[in-house]
């Protein structure tokens, strides 16, 4: 994958400096977006189950060419049948960032606070549902991750392990 960046700088007196235009060949090959959805009440977890036999991951996806991953995410959600109910708005603050090897896969995972969230069947997930953050059905070392960026952002809502 390759990405083009204009490199700025700022002075101490606030003023901005523009250099050149570069261009990079990353070491991933797709770029994804997916939502750390944490319940007020109970510090929930919304877990999705892509296939059967397989492990849980959060709800998201791919980001598109030329698209915003916050957009991204807020299409898959979308497009999981997903709806967040009285969503913080903060939770495009809230970005943690992985890279899964296996996957050559770059992922920002956005923290959302919910009340609850209405969730109807689509041809995309085999199940979602609300876990807690002490259940490890999560793809290897997702969950330590997950409750990392839970404990960086909203230590309040954060289970002990």
């Amino acid at each position: 994958m390759r990405a083009s960046f204009r490199e700025r700088f700022l002075t101490q007196d606030g003023r901005e400096i523009v250099g050149d235009e570069k261009s990079i060949t990353l070491p991933f090959g797709r770029v994804s977006a997916r939502a750390i959805v944490v319940r007020r009440r109970d510090g929930a977890l919304l877990a999705t189950l892509h296939r059967k036999n397989g492990r849980y991951a959060l709800p998201g996806g791919g980001v598109d060419d030329g698209e915003n991953p916050a957009d991204a995410l807020i299409r898959e959600l979308d497009e999981e049948n997903i709806e967040l109910v009285n969503s913080d708005d903060g939770w495009r603050e809230r970005i943690s960032v992985n890279y899964f090897a296996g996957y050559k896969e770059l992922t920002l995972w956005y923290l959302f606070i919910v009340d609850d969230a209405n969730i109807a069947p689509c041809d995309e997930n085999i199940e979602t549902k609300w876990v807690g953050q002490d259940e490890d059905i999560w793809y290897p070392l997702m969950r330590e991750k997950i409750l990392l960026a839970i404990c960086t952002y909203e230590p309040k809502l954060a289970k002990k392990m």
